[in-house]
């Protein structure tokens, strides 16, 4: 999906039908209002950042609670779409506090479905009964060490490079116990049998992967996701030939979970709607019916509460859904919950698993992330079809292969506002995709209390490097308030700020023990970027806070004290600190005696 100031002027007047905000009561209107006002503090930059606001919508609004009659009635719009979707999906939750709560519907399934090249799935079959192998209560594969972090495909409709080499990466470590991080980018320009952010074919792309090889993502970076653009290929950096084999397809419930039992898999779904735009957590039961428009990466199934599910991973970021991911009901039959069981497609294994990636046995329990508000309007009432739209260029009928979704099918955080900082945790508040520690592996056992210093001893000496590089005094450890950081962390919130009260970071952790000092820790993340959009001239961010506040907190010349917590859990590994205190407009010093470059080789040193 990709964002588009265009198609949000083409549609705003479908806007008018759903206007309702002006028949509520001035108590529900004013509740409304307030609730306007956080989300744009929330969730406003981002969403102007990638050109998800309406067009009467701007950075000046953004700061501003006088908010105008078409933002409180797309706002209000969205509330109902999250009840609506709460009221069809008993076992999941749904909330307005997203990027997209400013779209309509028809706005939403557009920028999904942009591009989305057509294809006819009946000659995709089942597998043969005796290829079948169901065994066992459940699969996790997102607890697996193979299991690189949520990532963001952010404004190019990529989402079918993101499925299909995330499948690759982990079919690649699965097998040789290698995990690498590899180039989505690649795909995008050089596949040339596919249409860049214009949408794809996961067969195709597999294919491309099995036969070009991929070059690492810091050999050839993404870029596409902040202009949404496909870019040229460039063909000069070394690529690595995956252990994989023969590109598979195949449909079907059954078929998605005896693939589950040996690896993950790219799956086509139907998430242009609010029950996807909306979603927070727990298991959808009801898709709205329509046709497939975006790829994501299968990586397990399980029974929450007598409910049976399929667990995905998407490219939408971390703080979409559930951590990046989202639970669809399993045993519905014909093509799965939102279409899940259409279109299935993986790398066959090139070998025996290493002894050290064996699948996940039993599942992991599953947990639901904490809830806010839920609603929607009228649902489509058109059952999913095999025929797909054919808005964008003519595709080629004999391709045999499945594109997938057109410009971006979710756009946060590529963007500066990596892990959003708090001045006083909420459970509210955004969080961004994970950076690139990998989370670890499975099986998962149930989390302890965190044992030695090792993390303590990374944090407090990696943040004081930083800060002696830019001349600022050095910090020490609260054990008391750490204490309390670290029964918030043991609890395994997921990605999201809590505990303590106070000016907080939150970021992915990578567990370490005795090593921990030999591993770039989470205080660079909250550093490293961030530094870049500082104004060391006003004092301040040259975009929102929230896109600085890591920086800030950590680097404010009045903070004396840090307490953490970190976790080791099922829904993710963070680390949370709290900063005692900081300010709003701290004058940090420009670095001297060394690089960016030096510094970071030095926290390891």
């Amino acid at each position: 999906m990709k964002t588009s100031l265009f198609v949000l002027t083409v549609a705003s007047a479908a806007v008018a039908q759903d206007w309702t905000f002006s028949t509520l009561g001035s108590s529900e209107q004013a509740e409304i209002h307030a609730k306007l006002s956080k989300w744009k503090a929330l969730y406003g930059p981002i969403a102007l950042e990638h050109g998800l606001l309406p067009p009467s919508s701007n950075q000046e609004s953004l700061t501003s609670d006088d908010h105008s009659q078409n933002e409180l009635e797309r706002f209000h719009n969205t509330i109902l779409d999250v009840q609506e979707a709460s009221k069809h999906n008993p076992h999941a939750t749904f909330s307005e506090f997203n990027i997209y709560a400013l779209l309509t519907k028809a706005e939403f399934e557009k920028v999904v479905m942009k591009s989305f090249a057509g294809q006819n799935f009946t000659d995709v079959k089942p597998m043969a009964y005796e290829d079948l192998q169901l065994a066992g209560s459940g699969v996790d594969w997102s607890t697996n060490k193979c299991n690189p972090p949520v990532k963001n495909q952010g404004q190019c409709g990529s989402c079918w490079a993101f499925s299909t080499v995330g499948t690759a990466e982990m079919a690649h470590c699965i097998t040789t116990g290698q995990l690498l991080d590899l180039s989505e980018q690649q795909l995008v320009s050089c596949a040339t049998d596919n249409y860049g952010c214009d949408g794809g074919f996961p067969p195709n792309a597999i294919d491309y992967i099995h036969k070009t090889g991929v070059c690492s993502t810091a050999d050839y970076p993404y870029t596409s996701g902040t202009n949404g653009y496909t870019g040229s290929c460039n063909n000069g950096c070394a690529k690595k030939q995956l252990s994989l084999g023969a590109t598979q397809q195949t449909s079907g419930e059954t078929s998605l979970q005896t693939v589950l039992n040996a690896q993950p898999t790219t799956v086509v779904v139907e998430a242009g709607n609010p029950v996807w735009q909306n979603y927070k957590g727990g298991v959808v039961t009801h898709c709205p019916g329509g046709r497939s428009d975006h790829a994501v990466i299968a990586v397990g199934y399980g029974t929450k509460d007598g409910v049976d599910f399929f667990k995905i991973k998407n490219s939408w970021g971390a703080q979409w859904g559930d951590s990046g991911y989202i639970y669809l009901q399993r045993g519905v039959g014909g093509k799965g919950m939102c279409n899940v069981a259409e279109g299935i497609t993986y790398p066959q294994l090139n070998g025996a698993p290493a002894p050290t990636s064996n699948a996940p046995a039993p599942t992991t329990p599953y947990t639901d992330s904490p809830a806010t508000d839920s609603p929607s309007d009228d649902w489509p009432t058109d059952s999913p079809s095999d025929n797909w739209p054919t808005d964008s260029p003519d595709w080629p009928t004999d391709t045999p292969d499945w594109p997938t979704d057109s410009p971006s099918d979710n756009w946060p955080t590529d963007a500066p506002s990596d892990d959003w900082p708090t001045d006083a945790p909420s459970d509210d508040w955004p969080t961004d995709a994970p950076s690139d520690d990998w989370p670890t592996d499975a099986p998962y056992t149930p989390p302890s209390p965190s044992t030695g210093s090792g993390v303590q001893d990374q944090l407090i000496a990696q943040t004081n490097k930083i800060r002696a590089a830019h001349q600022l005094p050095p910090v020490s450890w609260d054990a008391t308030l750490a204490s309390q950081m670290q029964a918030w962390a043991d609890s395994c919130p997921g990605f999201q700020h809590g505990g303590p009260s106070g000016w907080q970071n939150l970021a992915t952790n990578t567990p370490c023990t005795d090593n921990c000092l030999s591993i770039v820790g989470a205080p660079w993340l909250w550093y490293n970027q961030e530094e870049t959009q500082w104004n060391y001239n006003s004092h301040r961010c040259n975009g929102d806070w929230g896109q600085c506040g890591h920086f800030s907190n950590m680097m404010s010349p009045s903070v004396t004290t840090i307490a953490c917590g970190w976790s080791e859990c099922a829904n993710g590994n963070y680390v949370w600190c709290n900063y005692n205190t900081p300010v709003e407009q701290p004058v940090v010093p420009r670095i001297s005696g060394m690089t960016k470059d030096q510094l970071k080789a030095s926290l390891t040193q």
